[in-house]
């Protein structure tokens, strides 16, 4: 019945004279069985969602779309990984026929010359992918993948030349190869290993990254996740850098737009769009207009193009957003000693609020940054620290024991089985840590605040203050 619809749809499209435009694709995923597979298309760096195919019971599904332009897309099941996705090459009118196996995939079927040098560049770099990326289980680390990342760089020199009659595309696939192949060594040193290289472990292609290169035209721009590969090959060039200090290299690490907008390392990024891009995507780092007002101050100058100026503003509208100005919900929770305290107590104070739990890692790595911030505004008879725990109730002495423990700022309530029905519903709350800030008319600032350990939240609290 599916197939019957595609012909229909494809026939019906061939006599209004369209269908030399739509591109089809035709697949089979026959790994973990997922309900969907996605489509996106690939540019500024990011991916953008094209469409999604439900998969049938045998793991086939099937996209009908029209490019916009000639260009790279995935197919996958999330943006968010480089685990469970491939890339292919469309024009307009374009046909894809693949399989996805339990390992790699396989073309089938009818294909364009382009996908088949997607396809043999694949199956080239499967075994630095399969090491990098499907991980799990392989227990590989530098020791056996640095000597095949060298083998397979230098059996580059002997990779057969792309040759299509798409001399758009033989120009692009060059620069995507190497993007491509930087991409699996970056993730490879990112991603969980039994052991981790020193720095004078890593060989000489880590060493030799040179971002001026990278960044030379806007093939970066064509690639999924170029904006992050920039990041990732700076922040690897500063770990590298034996004439950085330590200190040097952390504050690049947690604020690389100051030095790569405008900053000691802004001659790194040859391409003025490409700073655009990065100045767009940094932006969305802000979590409040207060801050965003700042960041434009330094960076707005580097957003030029037209997409870029759109994406800038649509940034801030969100940010405006964000700045809820509601009611909050009426907490009451009880301390360690059972004494309860009601969020309407506080009116009149700012309130920031930490949901966190014991077994939360990412909960427990802003607590540092919580006591320091706690600790700069102690003594400020207007402002509240108020932890609210989630775990469960049966969980409650690991609780007690890690209050105990690590001493932690501010009011500590434990909220219990109650969480759930009381906070993490009604504010849609899907992960944590969450920090909310309440004004001191008892209303919502942010359901969503900044976080301990970014470079806003003081800007945010004293404009709280002030009001």
């Amino acid at each position: 019945m599916k197939n019957t619809i595609l012909s229909l749809l494809l026939t019906l499209l061939g006599t209004s004279g369209c269908s030399r435009n739509i591109s089809v694709i035709n697949g089979a995923w026959e790994r973990e069985k997922p309900d969907s597979i996605q489509l996106y298309s690939v540019a500024g760096g990011t991916l953008h969602k094209v469409a999604s195919s439900q998969v049938g019971e045998n793991g086939a599904f099937s996209f009908t779309f029209e490019p916009q332009q000639d260009g790279y897309y995935i197919i996958g099941l999330s943006p968010s990984t480089v685990t469970n996705r491939y890339i292919f090459y469309f024009k307009p009118g374009d046909k894809l026929n693949v399989r996805v196996s339990e390992n790699s995939y396989e073309l089938t079927g009818e294909n364009t010359p382009e996908n088949k040098e997607m396809a043999r560049w694949h199956d080239f770099i499967f075994p630095l992918e399969d090491k990098a990326v499907y991980f799990k289980g392989k227990n590989s680390t530098f020791e056996d993948f640095f000597p095949l990342f060298e083998e397979k760089f230098n059996e580059l020199n002997n990779y057969p030349p792309v040759n299509t009659s798409n001399s758009s595309f033989n120009s692009s696939f060059r620069d995507f190869m190497k993007n491509d192949l930087l991409c699996i060594a970056l993730v490879f040193i990112q991603t969980p290993r039994s052991k981790h290289p020193e720095r004078n472990d890593f060989i000489g292609y880590y060493e030799n990254i040179y971002l001026p290169e990278l960044t030379k035209n806007l093939s970066l721009l064509n690639y999924p996740g170029g904006l992050n590969l920039l990041l990732q090959s700076y922040m690897i060039a500063v770990k590298l850098n034996s004439d950085l200090s330590n200190e040097q290299k952390k504050e690049r690490y947690d604020d690389p737009a100051s030095y790569l907008l405008g900053g000691a390392d802004s001659d790194l990024i040859s391409n003025d769009t490409i700073k655009g891009e990065l100045a767009v995507m940094l932006a969305g780092n802000n979590r409040s207009l207060t801050s965003f007002s700042g960041y434009a101050g330094k960076y707005g100058k580097y957003v030029v193009t037209a997409s870029q100026k759109e994406r800038w503003k649509s940034i801030e509208a969100s940010l405006n957003k964000n700045e809820e100005r509601k009611e909050a919900i009426d907490l009451k929770f009880p301390d360690a000693t059972g004494k309860e305290f009601a969020l309407s107590g506080f009116k009149g104070k700012v309130v920031y609020i930490d949901i966190w739990a014991t077994w939360c890692g990412p909960c427990k790595r802003e607590f540092p940054f919580l006591k320091k911030l706690e600790a700069e505004y102690h003594g400020n008879k207007d402002m509240i620290f108020l932890g609210l725990n989630v775990d469960l109730s049966k969980d409650k002495q690991k609780w007690l024991d890690f209050l105990e423990k690590e001493t932690l700022p501010g009011i500590q309530l434990f909220a219990g089985d109650s969480a759930n029905k009381a906070i993490m519903k009604p504010y849609n709350i899907k992960g944590i840590p969450r920090f909310m800030l309440v004004g001191k008319d008892g209303k919502l600032i942010f359901t969503d605040a900044p976080r301990p350990s970014s470079n806003e939240i003081r800007a945010v609290i004293n404009n709280a203050l002030k009001e």
